[in-house]
């Protein structure tokens, strides 16, 4: 048997086999177009810095965005291709949906100005807006979070979450679309942060790298079968300052306003307004070298 024959057998089994174990669809957001996607919507809401601020050049950025959201929508919703498999009712919904998104851009484009001028207020190392928005990791990860939560809110299926995972690829921040985060909010960092999916995050939140917003438990049925759609992340309410790796837990956890919770703190209940929260070593050991 030739080596061509053997791997011909080969590639045959691996389609049976997806078949029988991964069965589910045939056609799903594909991840080059939703970088495309990501592309154009930054062109369109920051056009100073990643393409031309003439309104010509926004114009072309916004009706690519449309047709590539339209797709991916289409794709995610029907799994088949826009171009090719549509029918007239598909098509409608798939382009009325980017529609939606595409009218919302000029409150996002808010949204996301708010974000770069907390941060800037928020760190002193920073040298103005500028370096925030081409180089601070947490703008990249709340931009496409703000877009990929209007299409969550539309219960657009697949395409949000990916979304959220390129740049959580690119940036180490991991915010579920289905989070509800508010105005101005500052990522330092970034590194590691995680906001799960029932998350409620304030106005005017800062989040330092490591934090996690976290479930505290998985509830499950008569039948052991795990329970979603349930409220199972905190409650963090507005001028929250959470610092580097604190961790909180559970969806009846609420931090109250103006409460500062304090680097390693774990907190698994709820706490006050204007609450300083810290973790205590039991003890440090310093010894000197020679």
């Amino acid at each position: 048997m030739s080596q061509s024959t053997h791997r011909g057998e080969i590639a045959a089994t691996l389609c049976e086999n997806s078949q029988r174990l991964f069965k589910g669809r045939t056609c799903h957001p594909e991840p080059d177009q939703i970088t495309r996607m990501i592309r154009c919507a930054r062109q369109a809401l920051l056009p100073n810095y990643f393409g031309s601020a003439k309104p010509d050049a926004v114009a072309l950025a916004v009706e690519e965005l449309h047709e590539v959201m339209a797709s991916q929508i289409h794709r995610a919703v029907f799994q088949r291709c826009l171009e090719r498999d549509a029918t007239p009712e598909s098509r409608a919904f798939a382009e009325s949906q980017a529609d939606e998104v595409i009218r919302r851009l000029p409150e996002l484009q808010e949204l996301v100005y708010e974000d770069v001028v907390e941060t800037y207020n928020g760190d002193p190392a920073a040298t103005g807006y500028d370096e925030i928005i081409l180089t601070y990791p947490g703008i990249l990860a709340l931009t496409v979070y703000r877009l990929a939560h209007e299409l969550w809110k539309q219960k657009i299926p697949l395409l949000p979450r990916m979304m959220t995972e390129y740049a959580h690829r690119k940036t180490g921040i991991d915010l579920h679309p289905g989070a509800q985060m508010g105005r101005g909010i500052m990522i330092d960092h970034g590194t590691g942060i995680v906001v799960g999916e029932t998350a409620i995050v304030g106005d005017h939140v800062k989040i330092y790298q490591g934090v996690t917003l976290g479930a505290l438990y998985f509830p499950r049925d008569e039948s052991g079968a795990m329970v979603r759609q349930t409220k199972r992340h905190p409650t963090v309410e507005d001028y929250v300052v959470l610092y580097a790796n604190a961790t909180v837990l559970g969806g009846d956890t609420v931090i109250g306003h103006h409460s500062v919770i304090g680097s390693n703190a774990w907190i698994t209940e709820s706490v006050p307004p204007y609450s300083k929260v810290l973790y205590q070593t039991e003890s440090i050991v310093r010894t000197t070298m020679r």
